[in-house]
């Protein structure tokens, strides 16, 4: 097994993950109007052609994400449970995919490192992040629609409290 050691920040808070999606979402959609003219052009091959149409797609997800949560509270609210079941059969097609491609990480994680994540918190992350995680993704991408239409890019400072611990554990010399 190798050595190498990496360590990440998550954001510890809802505001400061929101902030983060905005940042992200915000950049991601300056870069794709800074390169429009890569959008169906064959002389980016494979780019132009496939991804960047691809990521047009992307770029409404929050929007589209956003509606299709709002609508689904509407229904279960106005008891309205025929307008959600075409939705709920692709929604427990998807969780099907997502709990065999857990299963595989699981395993994988348990191959590479020895450790058995509990199953419960599996199971809880697998069923709860669609109705929690997702939506606060997608408004975070939504915000950077905000921030992107408004003119107001502007990134902001991130305070990382792994700085100091990454730079302790680092054996490569600062340049």
């Amino acid at each position: 097994l190798g050595r190498a050691f990496a360590s990440t920040d998550a954001p510890a808070t809802i505001p400061a993950f929101l902030r983060q999606r905005r940042r992200w979402f915000a950049g991601f959609l300056q870069t794709q109007y800074w390169n429009r003219d890569m959008i169906g052009a064959p002389r980016y091959g494979a780019l132009g052609l496939a991804m960047m149409p691809f990521k047009c797609l992307d770029a409404a997800a929050p929007l589209y994400g956003l509606t299709a949560f709002a609508l689904l509270i509407v229904f279960v609210a106005t008891g309205r449970v025929g307008a959600i079941l075409p939705a709920g059969a692709l929604a427990f097609a998807k969780l099907g995919f997502d709990l065999a491609n857990m299963a595989y990480s699981l395993e994988a994680y348990r191959r590479w490192t020895g450790a058995r994540l509990p199953l419960s918190l599996a199971w809880a992350c697998l069923l709860i992040e669609p109705l929690t995680f997702q939506p606060l993704r997608h408004l975070g991408a939504a915000r950077g629609w905000v921030s992107l239409l408004s003119g107001r890019m502007q990134w902001g400072g991130v305070s990382r409290a792994a700085q100091g611990r990454a730079a302790r554990n680092s054996s490569t010399p600062s340049l």
